[in-house]
């Protein structure tokens, strides 16, 4: 299959039907180097993608290293608290600067020592210099060298920046080259969570898991409740079928929520305290939230579960999930016991979910299988999902309304 296909609109005619019509994405979309290369370049590469929580980089000096559509980023909170994202990328051949998060007053090039400060500018370029010879005061066989600032400025070569901003506890990057509003992309997201205070919570445990899987498959899976009786019986025992419901508003995202959070008075979902100041409409409710293009989570009143998606190969995903909680509510010992508690809990669910969207990779790997149809009553935020990735693959900019 030409790749040129797919950034063609008839590519996706069976996904843009109405959802109770539509068939699901062309399995070539999860399965092919092609397509996966040329995603990169559409989603990836143009417009707003999650690429880390913001606790990892709440101290000047704190600096993530991470990667978006196959470039490697730096994410920076300088020493005057600002937060900063530049390529990894040494100005002068080229070097990766980093190979892994630090805390640092200085980013100094492993291969020649060139150093650049927090803000990106470039500080000192080893023994590189123009040089300009002028006589010598002390004796006219000598000459001393100087900065020729006509032909080399230090201050022309600072690293290359990366459009950054920040919303709630999650950062997200940008690497075109006229980027879109985060607003216009998170829709209401940002009123419809500011009582929860996201910005202050802090990251209370993280693990990666390395997924035979399309990322895709991932997003998907998290976006529909139609498999849990029958991969994740433990959660139904605790939130039921009927009472999940959608949610959703403007923006790149699809949204449900669960009301109420638990019916198990015993759960640990319900144990730890709630967000100090949190509106009443959200104390028995937990959100399941999906921004285009790479991540997703739960927030519960008194927790978060967040998974973001890196791709690697069509069939290959990195994924880093992180727990958060509002600020001092591990403080208690009680409260630490059933943390862990709840840690077990979500890596049992995150484990059961993973297994299954590796067996669907290796079924759409398939030749046999060429799309299947979507259910109505469940699968409505993929019938969104899918569609926003066809509008990007044949270049439009469409943001959705909401329900």
């Amino acid at each position: 299959m030409q790749s040129n296909i797919f950034t063609q609109a008839e590519t996706y005619s069976q996904s843009r039907l109405p959802v109770d019509q539509a068939s699901t994405l062309i399995p070539a979309a999860y399965t092919t180097p092609e397509f996966f290369a040329l995603e990169q370049e559409k989603v990836f590469s143009n417009g707003w993608v999650a690429a880390g929580c913001l606790p990892q980089v709440s101290n000047p000096g704190d600096i993530l290293v991470t990667e978006v559509a196959g470039r490697s980023i730096l994410i920076i909170r300088d020493k005057t608290g600002k937060l900063g994202a530049f390529y990894n990328v040494c100005r002068h051949r080229g070097s990766k600067l980093l190979e892994e998060s630090c805390k640092n007053k200085s980013i100094r090039c492993p291969y020649h020592a060139w150093v650049y400060g927090l803000d990106g500018k470039c500080l000192g370029t080893s023994m590189f210099q123009n040089k300009k010879s002028v006589d010598s005061p002390s004796s006219s066989a000598k000459t001393t060298e100087i900065l020729d600032i006509n032909r080399f400025d230090k201050k022309d070569y600072g690293l290359l920046p990366v459009t950054v901003q920040s919303w709630g506890f999650l950062i997200f990057v940008n690497l075109s080259s006229k980027p879109t509003e985060l607003e216009e992309w998170l829709g209401d997201l940002p009123e419809k969570f500011q009582s929860h205070g996201l910005e202050n919570w802090k990251i209370s445990g993280v693990k990666n898991y390395d997924v035979g899987s399309n990322y895709k498959l991932i997003e998907e899976n998290f976006m529909e409740y139609y498999h849990l009786p029958f991969v994740h019986p433990e959660l139904t025992n605790v939130s039921r079928m009927e009472d999940h419901h959608r949610s959703q508003g403007a923006g790149m995202y699809a949204g449900m929520l669960t009301t109420p959070v638990s019916r198990d008075v015993d759960s640990v979902w319900l144990n730890l305290p709630p967000v100090e100041g949190l509106d009443e409409e959200h104390r028995k409710a937990a959100y399941h939230i999906c921004i285009f293009p790479n991540v997703t989570f739960t927030i519960l009143p008194n927790h978060a579960f967040c998974m973001i998606t890196d791709p690697i190969r069509a069939n290959q995903t990195r994924e880093r999930t992180f727990l958060l909680t509002p600020p001092e509510t591990l403080d208690n010992d009680s409260h630490d016991a059933q943390f862990k508690e709840l840690t077990t809990f979500w890596d049992m669910v995150n484990t059961q979910d993973l297994g299954i969207v590796e067996r669907v990779q290796a079924g759409l790997s398939n030749t046999a299988f060429t799309g299947g149809r979507m259910c109505y009553e469940f699968e409505e935020p993929l019938h969104r999902y899918q569609n926003w990735l066809a509008d990007r693959m044949c270049g439009i900019h469409r943001v959705p309304p909401g329900d």
